[in-house]
C-alpha cells in the first residue's frame, strides 16, 4: 500500500515547477458577463453577489481574503500554491496551476469544523479542472479553448448570453426562465445537477458543454450514470427525459443532507459523515456563521435546545417592505417545497406574486422588520426586554460573545 506521505514531496516538487496561470478569459461568444447585468439590474445583482453561486469560484491571487483556509502545518502544499478557490458555503477546495492546466489540490478546509480533511489523495492528477469541473462552476465555458468568460455561476448561467440583449435592451434578446415551458425551465438547473456525459464534443466533459438555457437538455446530454445506492426508488428504467428530472429531484430532496455526493468527483460534504441525515435549522446558519455557531450559547445567551437562530434574527425586509432579500434567515427544513421552489417561488407571497428575482427562501410570517427588543419580547412578554439587552451587548463588548 502507498503511502500517502511519500506524495508530498512529488506534490511539492510538481507546484514548484507549474508555470503562470492562464487568464480565464475569452470564453464563448455572445457573453457580457454580470457586471455588465448589473449596470441596468442593480437590485438583482447585489442580492445574487451574496448567494453561494456568486462564490463559487473565486481567484485568490486577485482577492486573498478568498482563501478560508489558515492553517497549512500537514498540508503538501502553501497559501502561495493557490490559484482559485472553490466553494464558500460548506467546504473549500483549492486549484492549483501545473503542466498547463488547474487541478484540485487533495485536501479541502471545511468550513464547519475549521481543519482540513483529505480529498482524492491518489488521483488528483487525474482530473484537470477545466475537463471536469468548468462548465458548472463557471459561466460562458467555451469547450474549444477550454475557458470560461466569467468565473462562478453569473447570470447568463440562467439567462443565457446577453451581450445581444446588453446593446438592444430588447426582451427578445435574452432568456427568460419564468417565461419558458416548465420542463425547459427545470433543464437549465439539471444541466449541472444531474449526471451524463456531453453530446457534442465526444462525450469528453461531463456536463453539457455546448447546452444553452432555453434549448433542449436532451439533445446535449446523454443518458445518465448508474443511480446511486438508496437512490433506486427514483428511477423507473425509461431512461428519458422524465428519468432524469426524477434524478433531479431526489438530489433536491437532499439538498440538506450532510451526505449529499457530487456525480462527478464523488466528494461529499465531510469525510467524516458517515450517516445520511437532515440538518438542524442552526446546523444549516452554522455553515456560513461558524464562528459565532461555536459559541451560539455565548453569543445569544440562551441554551441552544431552546433558542434557534431563527428565532432571533427574524427577517429583515428590504425596499420599502415591498420584496425580502437573501438574507431573510427564513429557511424551511420541514418542507414539503424543495430548494428551488424555496428560492425562485412561483406561488404567491402575501398576496402578491413573487417577482422572478425574489431570493426569499419560504412565506416569511412576520410583515414587516422587528426590531431586536421586538423580536425578544416575542418569546419575553413582560420582561424588561431593554434592560435585559443592555446587560447582553455590555457582555459582547467583553467579549463574553461575537
Amino acid at each position: 500500500m502507498t503511502d500517502v506521505r511519500s506524495t508530498f514531496p512529488v506534490l511539492a516538487l510538481l507546484l514548484c515547477l507549474a508555470g503562470p496561470a492562464w487568464a480565464f478569459g475569452p470564453g464563448a461568444k455572445g457573453y457580457a458577463g454580470s457586471d455588465k447585468c448589473k449596470e441596468c439590474h442593480e437590485e438583482i445583482y447585489s442580492q445574487w453577489r451574496k448567494t453561494p453561486h456568486a462564490n463559487m469560484l473565486r481567484d485568490a491571487q486577485k482577492d486573498p481574503g478568498a482563501v478560508a483556509a489558515k492553517d497549512y502545518t500537514g498540508v503538501p502544499f502553501t497559501l502561495q500554491d493557490i490559484r482559485w478557490t472553490i466553494g464558500s458555503h460548506w467546504i473549500q477546495k483549492y486549484l492549483t496551476f501545473i503542466d498547463n492546466d488547474y487541478y484540485v489540490l487533495p485536501k479541502y478546509w471545511n468550513l464547519v469544523s475549521g481543519d482540513w480533511e483529505p480529498y482524492s489523495i491518489f488521483n488528483w492528477r487525474q482530473q484537470p479542472y477545466t475537463i471536469f469541473c468548468d462548465g458548472c462552476h463557471t459561466t460562458g465555458f467555451d469547450p474549444e479553448s477550454k475557458s470560461f468568460h466569467e468565473p462562478s455561476i453569473g447570470c447568463e448561467a440562467c439567462h443565457g448570453p446577453g451581450e445581444k440583449h446588453a446593446a438592444s435592451n430588447a426582451a427578445e434578446d435574452i432568456v427568460n426562465p419564468s417565461k419558458l415551458a416548465k420542463d425547459r425551465r427545470d433543464m437549465i438547473c439539471e444541466a449541472c445537477h444531474t449526471d451524463g456525459k456531453d453530446t457534442k464534443d465526444g462525450g469528453q466533459f461531463p456536463f453539457p458543454s455546448r447546452y444553452r438555457p432555453g434549448e433542449d437538455l436532451g439533445n446535449y446530454f446523454t443518458d445518465f450514470f448508474a443511480p446511486k445506492p438508496k437512490s433506486k426508488k427514483w428511477y423507473w428504467g425509461t431512461m428519458d427525459y422524465r428519468e432524469r428530472h426524477r434524478m433531479f429531484l431526489f438530489w433536491q430532496s437532499k439538498f440538506y443532507s450532510t451526505a449529499r455526493a457530487c456525480d462527478v468527483c464523488g466528494f461529499d460534504r465531510g469525510v467524516s459523515v458517515k450517516t445520511d441525515r437532515e440538518m438542524s435549522k442552526d446546523e444549516y446558519c452554522g455553515t456560513c456563521h461558524g464562528k459565532i455557531y461555536k459559541v451560539s450559547s455565548l453569543h445569544s445567551r440562551h441554551d441552544p435546545q431552546s433558542a434557534l437562530c431563527i428565532d432571533c434574527h427574524t427577517p429583515q425586509v428590504t425596499d420599502g417592505g415591498r420584496r425580502y432579500s437573501i438574507h431573510d434567515h427564513k429557511f424551511d427544513f420541514s418542507g414539503p417545497e424543495l430548494p428551488c421552489a424555496e428560492c425562485h417561488e412561483e406561488k404567491d407571497v402575501a398576496g402578491k406574486k413573487a417577482e422572478n428575482h425574489d431570493f426569499h427562501f419560504t412565506r416569511v410570517k412576520h410583515g414587516k422588520t422587528l426590531t431586536l427588543e421586538q423580536a425578544c419580547a416575542r418569546c419575553h412578554k413582560g420582561k424588561d426586554v431593554k434592560a435585559t439587552l443592555a446587560e447582553w451587548k455590555d457582555g459582547q463588548v467583553k467579549g463574553k460573545g461575537k
